[in-house]
């Protein structure tokens, strides 16, 4: 194990089984009309890393974005930088007990002040992601809990959902 000044990694292999052989064992991919959502259903620090490495390498043609809650996860500012480093994220909407600590480290890693948000939960984080998602964006919604997935998963499809034209 190697210790660093904020947090312990444990280095693993996947030969011990402890480590997923790919990130779309735990991620599901929602299609909407425009963007695409990522719903990792991530809770270790080797899966979380994983998504965001999918969320970099997934072919994005606007933004790559992470909604974040840290209810659940153990993260730092540390997460924040990677979230920017391994996600190449451009928007951060971060929540939960340490969603602040998150926030000031993306904005150390380099994004600026418009495009961090820290909201207090995971609802109203995906309410402001709604107001600011634009078509081509591609989001990772990391840390969530099913049942707040599903209702941020509905308020972007209601958002993004195709308008029916009617004909003169």
């Amino acid at each position: 194990m190697e210790w660093t000044d904020t947090l312990m990694l444990d280095i693993t292999s996947a030969a011990n089984g402890s480590e997923p052989s790919s990130a779309m064992e735990f991620t599901r991919v929602v299609p909407l009309n425009g963007i695409t959502l990522l719903c990792a259903s991530s809770k270790s620090r080797s899966e979380t890393v994983a998504a965001l490495k999918l969320l970099r390498g997934f072919r994005a043609t606007g933004r790559r974005v992470v909604l974040c809650d840290t209810t659940q996860l153990v993260v730092g500012k540390q997460f924040g930088t990677e979230v920017v480093e391994h996600g190449s994220a451009s928007l951060l909407i971060t929540c939960g007990i340490s969603g602040r600590e998150v926030g000031i480290g993306a904005r150390d890693a380099g994004l600026d002040l418009g495009s961090v948000v820290v909201c207090s939960k995971a609802t109203a984080g995906g309410q402001v992601l709604a107001r600011q998602m634009a078509p081509g964006d591609t989001v990772l919604l990391l840390g969530l809990e099913s049942e707040a997935c599903d209702e941020i998963v509905g308020t972007l499809s209601d958002v993004f959902a195709p308008h029916a034209v009617a004909a003169a």
